[in-house]
């Protein structure tokens, strides 16, 4: 990672804590353990919140064809960044808040093998991430999996949204050499969610 863009992410943390995940890009490691989640074979994957691009290379190590990789980012700043740093990837500037929209408007078809986020879940109401989860799933024709980090110790989703969407969640990954130290959580529809 290099020091303008940490300094560019500070500083949007800076402006926007609630926005912003953390007050440092995610880590190399933590990065990597969010390609733990992944399910095997192919097809699109979806990043939502790239920031400054730590996750987007992961994925790209991880064996994620070019191609096969939508970052979606709001921050104008970070999608110029991103844009640059990846010019062989679809980088849109939209909100994770229109991501069927965004996905269908671009021309991108279904299903999309995951979701994988960096968006600050946590400070979201449940309705928010209820929004977000159900047009994730609904892209993923409604298996999930969605990969989202937190730094605490529970889970980033609300229980009141995994029991409405019928959600099953898993830690994948602990990451201590992070700052702060984070988990990889995984979230996919429950089998009685089909019956």
């Amino acid at each position: 990672m290099n020091t303008k863009a940490e300094l560019v992410f500070f500083a949007k943390w800076l402006r926007a804590p609630l926005r912003v995940a953390s007050v440092t890009p995610s880590s190399a490691r933590l990065a990597r353990a969010m390609t733990a989640g992944l399910p095997d074979g192919e097809g699109l994957v979806i990043e939502l919140g790239g920031g400054t691009g730590p996750i987007t290379q992961a994925l790209l190590e991880a064996g994620v064809a070019s191609e096969d990789l939508l970052v979606i980012e709001r921050d104008r700043h970070f999608h110029r960044l991103l844009s640059q740093r990846f010019p062989d990837i679809s980088v849109l500037h939209g909100d994770a808040f229109d991501l069927a929209s965004l996905v269908r408007t671009n021309g991108y078809q279904s299903p999309v093998r995951a979701i994988v986020s960096g968006l600050p879940m946590v400070p979201m109401s449940a309705r928010a991430q209820t929004t977000i989860l159900r047009q994730a799933l609904a892209l993923t024709n409604g298996r999930g999996p969605f990969v989202q980090f937190s730094y605490g110790l529970s889970s980033p989703i609300k229980p009141s949204v995994k029991a409405d969407l019928r959600l099953n969640s898993h830690c994948v990954a602990q990451v201590w050499r992070n700052v702060p130290p984070a988990r990889v959580w995984v979230y996919e529809h429950s089998p009685a969610a089909h019956h």
